[in-house]
């Protein structure tokens, strides 16, 4: 009991740590993107110098994060989920010295930038090596320390989205091969997610990274008997963001692929040119370009037509792979949440045109499809899941989110795909038996 009551204290410091810095990351995110609101002030009159200065400035900040991330900590770049699942397994070390502050710089450059990341891979890897540190300075033994990485990387998914619950699942669901489960670090997990939950949104007032409130922007939802009746609509969009969601993973892992095979300063010259149309997006269209936390929002609030809805479809689709396979910091949680909003309403909107009689919401659809495509691009149904309906409050779509989510998992474990970040650790582990 004593050493029980050790390991929940550290959990609980873990997600103080984590609550504190996620904050600040976001808040440095936020206020580096906020650089391009300058530029039309400073050049106001001249639309195309406006537009050259973006550019210019994207490019340099994508730049900067992929010559710090390649010079001091190479496993700073992307998600950074595989690396800590790869420590809490053994096969990967955690120098969190180096990977610390590049991951913390290099992913505020490389979101500040626009790229189409999410925060959620850099809070997680960075709320690992919290837990790594504490471990380190604890002398933790080794069971102990896969606990601390454990309560690290889930308090950073709590953080990052407003989501404690979320998180856990996320942890005992993806990580399950490699977290030790116990009573003591079940345990320790949740009070590191809850800790730092309450410490961003209570202490710092950070918002959620996709703020969607389904009572706000969906007054006139059919009553929950109705909704039932949708259940076969649900089917078909599972169906479909199972096929996305394997094509998606093949298309990351192709991109990386290509990204491997570049020499270092034709990668430089790549992430730059990504970069500079990054920033050219923000000043001409800026729902194209970044993690998708405002477009998430509009697309409740506005109802774009189908027309935008594919253009934007399309876009965030080649900018999400083209962004990861940068080499720089960030995830593709919020990207994909993103795009399976654009799936959904896309879907609903279909729907409408097919079935006038039929009284369907495409914001309904847009709710599911957002934990489907996560379903079938991390195989992860109950995160999904869970996730989706704690950050949207869409309690009473449980049915059709459940339906939806299941249905998009089993199509892509049936057409071969494997989870994403499984792919991922194994592309690591292959790149350090290269380089060693």
């Amino acid at each position: 009991m004593r050493k029980d009551l050790w390991i929940y204290f550290l959990a609980l410091v873990i997600g103080l740590g984590v609550g504190v810095m996620g904050s600040a990351f976001h808040y440095c995110v936020n206020v580096t993107f906020d650089l391009y609101s300058e530029i039309p002030v400073l050049f106001s009159g001249d639309g195309t110098l406006i537009i050259l200065v973006a550019a210019l400035l994207g490019a340099v900040m994508v730049g900067a994060s992929v010559l710090l991330v390649r010079r001091f900590a190479p496993e700073a770049a992307g998600s950074g989920i595989q690396e800590i699942e790869g420590a809490m397994g053994g096969l990967r070390p955690v120098r969190w010295r180096y990977v610390f502050p590049i991951k913390f710089i290099g992913g505020v450059l490389s979101m500040g930038a626009g790229l189409v990341l999410g925060r959620e891979g850099p809070t997680i890897h960075l709320g690992g090596c919290i837990g790594k540190i504490v471990g380190e300075r604890t002398k933790a033994s080794t069971d102990t320390m896969n606990t601390l990485l454990a309560a690290g990387a889930t308090a950073g998914l709590s953080v990052a989205f407003s989501a404690p619950l979320g998180a856990i699942i996320f942890m005992i669901e993806e990580m399950r091969h490699r977290f030790k489960y116990s009573f003591a670090s079940l345990h320790a997990v949740i009070i590191a997610s809850v800790t730092a939950n309450i410490v961003s949104d209570q202490v710092f007032g950070s918002m959620p990274q996709l703020p969607v409130q389904l009572q706000a922007w969906l007054p006139n939802l059919p009553p929950p008997k109705e909704i039932l009746y949708f259940l076969p609509f649900n089917l078909v969009l599972g169906a479909l963001i199972g096929f996305l969601g394997a094509g998606f993973n093949s298309g990351l892992l192709r991109c990386l692929h290509v990204s491997d095979q570049l020499s270092r300063r034709s990668m430089l010259i790549v992430a730059c040119s990504v970069g500079a149309v990054a920033g050219a997006l923000v000043m001409v269209a800026p729902d194209f370009v970044g993690g998708g936390e405002s477009l998430a929002t509009e697309l409740f609030s506005k109802s774009p037509v189908l027309s935008v809805l594919l253009a934007l479809f399309v876009v965030r689709w080649i900018m999400t792979l083209l962004s990861y396979s940068m080499g720089v910091p960030g995830g593709i949680f919020a990207p994909m949440l993103a795009l399976g909003a654009i799936i959904g309403m896309s879907f609903g909107n279909v729907a409408q045109e097919m079935f006038p009689h039929v009284n369907v919401h495409a914001g309904s659809f847009a709710i599911a499809a957002m934990g489907a495509l996560f379903a079938a691009t991390v195989r992860a149904p109950l995160t999904g899941i869970v996730l989706v309906a704690e950050m949207t409050a869409s309690f009473e779509l449980l049915p059709a989110l459940i339906v939806t989510c299941m249905t998009a998992s089993i199509v892509a474990q049936s057409l071969g795909s494997r989870p994403v970040y499984d792919l991922l650790l194994e592309r690591t582990l292959e790149q350090s038996q290269h380089d060693s």
